[in-house]
């Protein structure tokens, strides 16, 4: 009766030790998060202000050229970011850019063009990069870039390298 009661409880130990291993295991594994990547089938507007609010998902990418991104061509590369402070580093960039720029530009060709699209529970919008200038929310461009739209840029494209 002894012997048995000791496997009995031997028996309960381990698998209660299993058990809990099981559920640690579970605990620790990395969540696995979707990646958003189709940016295209989803009604979106372009920004009205570089002054973004927080969002928790952003989604960076990159065409070989303008025509890319309207039709079903995928993009040369595409990085949904969920980073704090990557976030908040790309916003406190675009929220240092104008709204207006001065001049006007005519795209030469099919330019490169990188994406910038921000994720919200009620809203999508986005901005874009022409062949490394940044199409303001009025339409237009810089004459004098600001250093935040270069820092900006290549923030964004260390994002998708």
């Amino acid at each position: 009766m002894k012997s048995e009661m000791y496997c009995l409880r031997a028996a309960t130990t381990f698998v209660l030790k299993l058990s809990l291993c099981v559920v640690w295991v579970a605990a620790c594994k990395p969540e696995s998060k979707s990646t958003f990547t189709d940016t295209k089938a989803v009604p979106k507007e372009y920004a009205t202000t570089f002054k973004l609010r927080p969002c928790e998902v952003m989604i960076v990418e990159d065409y070989g050229k303008l025509s890319d991104a309207s039709d079903n061509t995928p993009p040369k590369a595409i990085r949904e970011v969920r980073d704090e402070a990557t976030l908040h580093q790309i916003l406190t960039l675009a929220a240092a850019l104008p709204d207006e720029g001065q001049i006007m530009k005519k795209m030469a060709g099919d330019v490169p063009l990188l994406r910038t699209t921000l994720m919200y529970a009620d809203d999508t919008i986005f901005f874009d990069y022409y062949n490394a200038s940044v199409k303001t929310p009025s339409t237009s461009f810089y004459a004098n870039p600001p250093q935040e739209e270069k820092a900006l840029y290549e923030l964004l494209q260390s994002l998708i390298k």
